[in-house]
C-alpha cells in the first residue's frame, strides 16, 4: 500500500527493491535524480514517470514522501522514463534494498525466502565456465551441502530471459520464442497462400489477356518488354496491398493488443528501417507472385492466340496441372491450420473441464497485505463465517494455481541423515482443506482441538508418500523434519493425514509431492480463500467488501475468483486457440478465392465440351459433378499431405502438457470434411452457372 495523501493511496504490485548498483548494469533512463546516489540511503525510492504523474501531477516529485504499509516513509530521490514494453523485468517503484533491514532483516540473511535475483556484470568475452565453476563450494559454504547435491546456480544471459528461458520462478511471466517461430510461420504461409492466388487468378484471366499479347507482339514488342509490364503489374498491386495493409493494421492493432494482452505498436515514422523492410518484403512478394503469369502470358505465340481454339485447346492441357499443384498448396496449409485450431480447442476445452482434485467454484480470493488481518485473521474468520452467505474462510501462502513455488528441504523418517531432496510446501490454517473441498484419504485433518497441529503436524499428498516410499495407511505417525521453514529453523513433526492429490499448479505440470502444515506465523498467510453460497454471491461479495472496510479501511477490497485464477493461467492457450481460429478462417478464404479463380478458367476452357455435353443429353447434375470431382481430388491430396504435418505439430505441442488428450482420426476427418464443404460451396456458383448456360451459345462460331 503506497500513500501520498488520504486522496492518493493506491494498492501496488509492481514494488521492487534494488542496490545501489543497479543503475550500473541496467541503462534507465532518468528523467531528474542521479543514478550514482538515488539508492544509495535507505528508504529512498524511484518512480516511473508514469507513476510520478499518478501521484504528483504535474508537481516535482524529487524530495517529496511516500508511506509504504502505513508505517514507512521513503523520499523520492529519481524518477525514470517508463520502462520499455520488451524489458524482462517491470515495475513502478524501486526502493534502496537498505530499508529491508528495518522492515525484514531476516530475509537479508535468509537464503530461501523471500526471492532475489542477482545480476552480474561481466567483461566482455569473460569464460562463464570459470565463475560457474566456483559456484558448488559457494553453495556448500554458505547454504550447506544439501544445496549443493539438490540445487544448481548457472549464468543466464539477460538477452535470453524474455524469450529463451524454460526457467521457473522468473521475475515475470517469459515470452516463448517457440510461439514467435509458429506464428511467424503461419503469416508466411497465408502470405505463401496469397501468392498462389494471385498467380491462380492471373492465368485464369489469361484467355481475356491473350489478344492483346499476341497483337502487342504482332505490332513488334518484344518478350522482355511483356515481362517487365507483367512484373510491374504485380509489383503496383503489391505495393498498393501494403498500402492497405498498413491502414488495416493501424485499425485492428488495438483489437489484437486486446487479444493478445501486449502494447503493440505501428510507429513507422519514428523507425525508417521497418518501413524500408515492408516496401522491400512488398516488392519481393509482387516479384515471386507475378514470375509464373509473366512467364505464362508473355510466351503465348501470336498465330496460336488469334486463333481461339487452337489456343484454349494447348492452353488447357499445358498449365492445368501446374495450377492443380497450387491448389493443393494452398489447401494443405489451410487443412493444416483448421486440424491444429480443432486440437487446441479440444485440449483447452479438456484442461478447463478436467477434475483438479478440489472445489474452486465460488471461492473468493482476497490478497492480504495488511498485519491487522493476519494478527487477527481468527476473530475476522468467525464474524464472516456468522454470514449464511460464506460458507467457509480460510488463509494460506499459496493459493492452487497461483504458481509460486516454496519449497524446503525435507528428511523423512528411515532415511540417511543429509536432507534429501526439496518439498513443494503450502503453510495454511486449520481450515483450509475443508474449505476447498479437498479429501483425506487416510488419517484425519488439522484440528484447533489438537493443539500440537500448531507446531509439528504435517499432511502429505499421495505424491509425497510415493516420493518417500510410504503406503497411506503406514505413514501415518511417521516423523518429517523440514528445513528453514520458519527463518531457517528446523522444524520436526509427525504426519497426521494423507491428502489425495490435487493440481496445485497448472495442467502443464504433474502433480508434485507436496507438505501442508500450519503456518508458524501469520505473516507468511499471503492470501485469503473464502467460500461463498452460489445462491447470492452479489449479497455475499457486498458483506465481503463492507467487514473489509471496517477491518482495514485503509485498504482497497482486491479479490477475484479462484475459477478465474485457473482460467488465467490457460488464457496463453486460449489466445492460441483463437489466434489459430482466425487464422484458419484467413486462409480458407483467401484459399477459396483462389479455387474460385480457378473454377472460373476451368469453366471458361471447358465451356465447349459442356455445351456438347448437354446437347447429348447431360443434366445439370452431370454437368456440376464434371467441374467438382477434380477439385474433390486435389483436397484429398491435400488432406493426405496435411494430416501427417498436422499431427506431427500439434503431438509436440500436447507434450506442453503432462495431461492431455489423445490425437482422434475423427477430428482429422471433420477438418477435411469441413474444407471440402467450404471449397464445394466456393465451385458451385461457377458450376452452376456453367452447367445452367445455353449450349448454343457456347457452340456458336465467333
Amino acid at each position: 500500500l503506497v500513500e501520498l495523501n488520504e486522496q492518493k493511496r493506491f494498492q501496488e504490485d509492481k514494488f521492487m527493491f534494488a542496490d545501489s548498483t543497479f543503475f550500473e548494469i541496467f541503462t534507465f533512463a532518468f528523467k531528474s535524480g542521479n543514478p550514482r546516489t538515488a539508492l544509495e540511503s535507505p528508504y529512498s525510492i524511484i518512480l516511473t514517470e508514469k507513476t510520478a504523474q499518478k501521484y504528483f501531477g504535474d508537481d516535482n516529485p524529487i524530495g517529496q514522501v511516500l508511506t509504504v504499509e502505513g508505517t514507512y516513509d521513503f523520499k523520492v530521490t529519481g524518477v525514470l522514463e517508463d520502462l520499455p514494453s520488451n524489458s524482462h523485468f517491470h515495475f513502478d517503484f524501486l526502493a534502496s534494498i537498505g530499508s529491508v533491514r528495518d522492515i525484514q532483516g531476516w530475509a537479508l540473511t535468509s537464503w530461501y525466502w523471500p526471492p532475489m535475483y542477482t545480476y552480474i556484470l561481466l567483461p566482455p568475452n569473460y569464460p562463464l565456465g570459470r565463475l560457474e565453476s566456483q559456484f558448488p563450494d559457494f553453495m556448500a559454504k554458505n547454504i550447506g551441502d544439501w544445496a549443493r547435491d539438490q540445487r544448481k546456480l548457472q549464468l543466464q544471459p539477460v538477452t535470453d530471459i524474455r524469450l529463451h528461458s524454460n526457467l521457473e520462478g522468473e521475475i515475470e511471466p517469459t515470452g516463448n520464442i517457440i510461439s514467435v517461430y509458429v506464428f511467424s510461420s503461419i503469416a508466411f504461409f497465408i502470405l505463401l497462400i496469397a501468392c498462389i492466388n494471385f498467380m491462380n487468378l492471373a492465368t485464369a484471366r489469361s484467355a481475356n489477356r491473350a489478344k492483346e499479347v499476341g497483337l502487342r507482339k504482332v505490332v513488334g514488342a518484344q518478350r522482355r518488354q511483356l515481362v517487365s509490364q507483367f512484373f510491374g503489374e504485380s509489383m503496383f498491386y503489391a505495393v498498393l496491398a501494403l498500402i492497405l495493409a498498413l491502414g488495416l493494421v493501424e485499425f485492428l492493432l488495438p483489437n489484437f493488443n486486446e487479444l493478445l494482452d501486449k502494447q503493440l505498436e505501428l510507429n513507422l515514422l519514428e523507425n525508417w528501417k521497418i518501413i524500408v523492410g515492408f516496401i522491400g518484403l512488398s516488392l519481393l512478394v509482387g516479384f515471386l507472385s507475378g514470375t509464373y503469369p509473366a512467364m505464362f502470358l508473355s510466351g503465348f505465340r501470336p498465330v496460336k492466340v488469334l486463333q481461339e481454339d487452337k489456343f484454349l485447346s494447348k492452353n488447357s492441357s499445358a498449365h492445368v496441372y501446374f495450377r492443380s499443384i497450387l491448389v493443393v498448396v494452398q489447401f494443405t496449409i489451410s487443412i493444416g491450420l483448421i486440424i491444429n485450431a480443432s486440437i487446441i480447442q479440444k485440449q483447452l476445452n479438456y484442461i478447463k473441464n478436467k477434475n483438479l482434485g478440489f472445489k474452486k467454484e465460488q471461492i473468493v480470493v482476497v490478497p492480504v497485505h495488511d498485519e491487522i488481518i493476519q494478527q487477527n485473521w481468527s476473530t475476522i474468520k468467525n464474524t464472516l463465517q456468522a454470514n449464511p452467505n460464506i460458507l467457509g474462510a480460510t488463509a494460506t501462502s499459496t493459493i492452487p494455481g497461483i504458481e509460486r513455488d516454496i519449497d524446503f528441504p525435507i528428511k523423512a523418517e528411515g532415511m540417511s541423515d543429509e536432507f534429501q531432496w526439496n518439498m513443494q510446501t503450502m503453510l495454511v490454517d486449520h481450515d483450509f482443506i475443508e474449505t476447498l473441498g479437498m479429501e483425506i484419504i487416510e488419517g484425519r485433518d488439522f484440528a484447533k482441538t489438537f493443539t500440537t497441529d500448531t507446531s509439528d503436524a504435517f499432511i502429505l499428498n499421495e505424491a509425497a508418500l510415493s516420493k518417500i516410499g510410504w503406503d497411506p495407511s503406514s505413514a501415518i505417525g511417521k516423523k518429517l523434519e523440514m528445513h528453514g521453514v520458519d527463518q531457517g529453523r528446523i522444524k520436526k513433526g509427525k504426519v497426521i493425514g494423507v491428502v489425495k492429490d490435487f493440481h496445485f499448479r497448472s495442467l502443464h505440470h504433474k502433480i508434485e509431492p507436496l507438505l501442508v502444515q500450519i503456518s508458524p506465523r501469520p505473516y507468511y498467510l499471503d492470501n485469503l480463500a473464502v467460500k461463498i453460497s452460489g445462491h447470492d454471491i452479489a449479497e455475499a461479495l457486498t458483506f465481503l467488501e463492507k467487514s473489509w472496510s471496517e477491518i482495514v479501511p485503509h485498504r482497497p477490497f482486491d479479490f477475484t475468483f479462484l475459477d478465474a485464477v485457473f482460467d488465467k493461467i490457460y488464457r496463453k492457450e486460449e489466445r492460441l486457440s483463437e489466434m489459430f481460429q482466425y487464422f484458419s478462417a484467413l486462409a480458407i478464404f483467401i484459399g477459396c478465392l483462389g479455387l474460385f479463380g480457378l473454377a472460373s478458367f476451368t469453366a471458361e476452357q471447358r465451356t465447349k465440351e459442356i455445351g456438347i455435353r448437354k446437347v447429348l443429353g447431360a443434366s445439370i447434375s452431370n454437368i456440376v459433378f464434371l467441374l467438382s470431382r477434380e477439385l474433390v481430388l486435389l483436397i484429398g491430396i491435400a488432406f493426405a499431405l496435411a494430416s501427417p504435418i498436422a499431427y506431427f505439430s500439434m503431438n509436440r505441442w500436447l507434450q506442453e502438457f503432462v495431461y492431455r488428450i489423445e490425437l482422434s482420426f475423427l477430428t482429422f476427418v471433420l477438418s477435411g470434411v469441413a474444407a471440402l464443404a467450404i471449397a464445394l460451396l466456393t465451385v458451385s456458383y461457377q458450376a452452376l452457372k456453367a452447367a445452367l448456360s445455353n449450349p448454343v451459345d457456347a457452340l456458336r462460331c465467333q
